[in-house]
């Protein structure tokens, strides 16, 4: 597959469009605590990784390889747009996280391309995607927050992003509302089970798999499971007991993995931090204006 299995911006042409600054951000937005990052190469921060969802009500046996399942509401497929704004091709996996806005979606960065903005991103939700349908309706993105140092250098380290939806039906609806969101969590490494969820390119219905998620780095997750292929991207790492809680998205090192056995996440930290509240902060104006 290589180091690109992920990637889309060499198929998507991009328009300029209005820069938006940290300027934006409000106080107060922040949902989750930040600590500072570890440090010490990928044994410490395996010694000071936080344990999540391993209670004995939420850990299930190990899986080696996805299934195909229906989906989950809150989890969907990103869609490129064509000229007339119709759906082609399911290219990345993004995630309804809580926010006060009520509409944005997680994802990683190069599932977009690089640089914050406000417009036509070229891109849709379809969360809870399968088979064709898409019962919780499309969700036009129409601005894209990422770190600068994705912008600026595809920096691994970087490689999340948020994305600003709307209705693509004009109607006033949130997509949170409709979907409900997964919790944004930020403490650092995190070491325990997860579920991983993604949308494989060409193929109608998402897969899952629930492994162990650990340190690889000081900057980077890993996570173990067999067939997360293109378009799996930007597909969450869910933790705890009610696996609603996102610690993790593929993406960041190699592009997610060089193979579809090994995905990895950018660690959650102040990168993250940073961006949910300009993304918070710059939505939840707009949609106030």
């Amino acid at each position: 597959m290589g180091l690109f299995r992920r990637t889309r911006e060499d198929r998507v042409a991009r328009r300029s469009y209005p820069v938006l600054t940290a300027a934006a951000v409000l106080a107060g937005l922040a949902i989750v605590s930040w600590p500072p990052s570890a440090g010490g190469g990928a044994a410490q921060a395996a010694r000071e990784a936080r344990p999540v969802g391993d209670t004995a009500r939420s850990v299930r046996p190990p899986e080696s390889s996805s299934r195909s399942f229906d989906g989950l509401p809150a989890v969907g497929a990103l869609f490129d747009l064509d000229d007339d704004g119709k759906l082609t091709d399911h290219t990345c996996t993004g995630s309804v996280v809580k926010s006060p806005s009520r509409n944005l979606v997680l994802t990683a960065a190069h599932c977009i391309g690089g640089g914050s903005r406000r417009g036509n991103i070229g891109m849709a939700f379809a969360p809870g995607y399968h088979d064709g349908q898409t019962p919780y309706g499309v969700w036009r993105a129409v601005a894209l927050y990422d770190p600068p140092e994705w912008a600026s250098g595809s920096d691994p380290d970087a490689d999340i992003a948020f994305l600003e939806v709307t209705d693509a039906d004009g109607g006033g609806k949130r997509v949170q509302d409709v979907t409900g969101a997964m919790a944004l969590e930020a403490d650092g490494p995190v070491s325990g089970q997860a579920r991983v969820v993604g949308y494989p390119s060409g193929d109608e219905r998402p897969v899952a798999c629930r492994n162990r998620v650990e340190p690889y780095s000081t900057t980077q997750l890993r996570f173990t499971c067999a067939g997360f292929p293109n378009g799996t991207s930007g597909g969450p790492f869910l933790a705890g007991d009610d696996e609603k809680t996102v610690v993790g998205v593929i993406g960041g090192h190699e592009g997610g993995g060089s193979t579809d056995d090994v995905s990895y996440s950018v660690i959650f930290g102040s990168k993250v931090k940073d961006l949910y509240q300009t993304a918070s902060a710059s939505s939840a104006a707009h949609s106030k204006s």
